[in-house]
């Protein structure tokens, strides 16, 4: 008799994004969405109405904001609970916008957006490069040819320089603790978070994978997109090394 596997553990993402995460991040306002998508409009000018696509929408920040300027979203992320909270908050604008549970790298509807984003880094979760080249795979195959995309991700030589190892702070009823480390040989940059409040605590993980703009350039490239232009912040500022965000724009290729 062959010895039973112990169960995997489901990835980092399937378990941080909740609950916590929502009053953890609650200081990403809709001011902020605001800005991103004030950017994507000047560098792509989408179509009055066009069908935009907010790839790993979370709590429908920026998929809501879209809503309200006109377009037809959907909007999709694996959080269920995520998702529930950004239902809450199409309604309250009194906005229609279709959100859908799914996983980043399944398309949506092959063809049928004029605009994907993707935001506040909501890319490199996976393991390989191969899972991450899906994601880009799948924008391509959900936008009709000549459409646009823009990804919001960290810009790699920032969060080398500027990496702050570890910060606590107080947010509403929970102490927060949160530690970084860089993992150069896999080129991932790792966080725990460790959650305090009334005699519980509770300890979440993110690794991302920090990718270079010549690497996401041959990443874009092989899943059919080109980059046609580069921000280093959603202000419209010039990307350089000491950019706290690399912002990429593109269309199908």
């Amino acid at each position: 008799m062959e010895p039973e596997c112990p169960p995997r553990s489901p990835p980092w993402y399937a378990e941080w994004f909740g609950r916590d995460y929502l009053e953890v991040y609650a200081h990403r306002d809709v001011a902020e969405a605001m800005r991103q998508i004030d950017l994507m409009e000047r560098a792509l000018r989408p179509s009055p109405g066009a069908r935009v696509l907010d790839l790993c929408c979370g709590a429908g920040r920026h998929a809501v904001e879209l809503a309200r300027r006109g377009y037809r979203v959907v909007g999709l992320d694996l959080s269920g609970e995520l998702l529930a909270e950004a239902k809450k908050e199409a309604e309250k604008a009194g906005v229609a916008v279709q959100f859908v549970r799914g996983d980043m790298r399944n398309a949506v509807a092959p063809g049928a957006f004029d605009v994907v984003v993707n935001l506040f880094t909501s890319f490199g979760y996976f393991e390989t490069d191969e899972e991450n080249l899906r994601g880009l795979a799948a924008i391509r195959t959900n936008l009709h040819s000549g459409g646009g995309w823009m990804m919001d991700y960290l810009n790699r030589d920032w969060v080398i320089c500027a990496l702050v190892p570890r910060d606590e702070r107080q947010v509403g009823g929970i102490h927060l603790i949160q530690e970084r480390r860089l993992d150069l040989v896999r080129n991932r940059v790792l966080k725990t978070l460790t959650l305090r409040r009334a005699g519980e605590m509770r300890v979440y993980h993110e690794s991302v994978r920090m990718y270079s703009l010549p690497e996401l350039v041959r990443m874009a490239d092989d899943a059919g997109l080109k980059i046609t232009q580069t921000y280093g912040s959603p202000d419209g500022a010039p990307y350089g090394p000491s950019s706290p965000r690399l912002i990429l724009v593109g269309t199908t290729r």
